[in-house]
């Protein structure tokens, strides 16, 4: 790689990092993304992101016993960046969902809870886990909705969402409490 490329890798790195923070935040306020898609996306920054490894060239070695070390570190940095790029194509998919989701009416959906954490180890960890269309969900919930949850008494918790349907199948929660 070219010595001036490498003092862009911290820029790089940063980057990613608030791609893929973006696009986690965005993504957990949609329901039922389909999995095809981001396996579709996920292939296509797997391929981009072999050709740009080979092509930096950053882990690399003359001797025949390291080559296949430099193969594996290569391959799991392409994983990584595959999952960076993922992110990237994310971020207008998720766009155009909630955008179009605002054509909709909102309707309110009650799901029961089927996990919440109760241990106070982690924090920052707040996911609670519900059935919604028949299918388990996890979503980050914020940390006054969970303590709420902690403190009610009725063995079943339940959430209501206040979704609009999208594309894709897909739903965009507005909003939710907890009973």
């Amino acid at each position: 790689m070219n010595p001036s490329n490498l003092k862009r890798i911290p820029i790089y790195i940063l980057i990613g990092l608030i791609a893929v923070y973006i696009s986690r935040s965005s993504s957990n306020q949609i329901l039922l993304f389909p999995f095809w898609v981001n396996a579709i996306l996920y292939v296509i920054g797997l391929a981009i992101a072999y050709g740009l490894v080979q092509k930096w060239q950053l882990f690399s070695s003359d001797k025949p016993e390291n080559k296949n070390i430099v193969r594996i570190v290569n391959g799991i940095l392409a994983l990584i960046v595959a999952f960076v790029f993922l992110c990237f194509f994310r971020l207008p998919i998720n766009w155009t969902i909630k955008q179009q989701s605002q054509k909709n009416e909102r309707t309110t959906q009650s799901c029961p809870i089927t996990f919440y954490s109760i241990g106070l180890k982690n924090q920052q960890k707040k996911h609670i886990s519900f059935t919604f269309q028949n299918k388990n969900i996890r979503m980050k919930v914020r940390p006054t909705v969970m303590a709420k949850i902690k403190a009610l008494s009725s063995s079943q918790k339940n959430i209501q969402l206040q979704v609009r349907k999208s594309i894709l199948g897909t739903y965009v929660v507005e909003d939710y409490d907890v009973y």
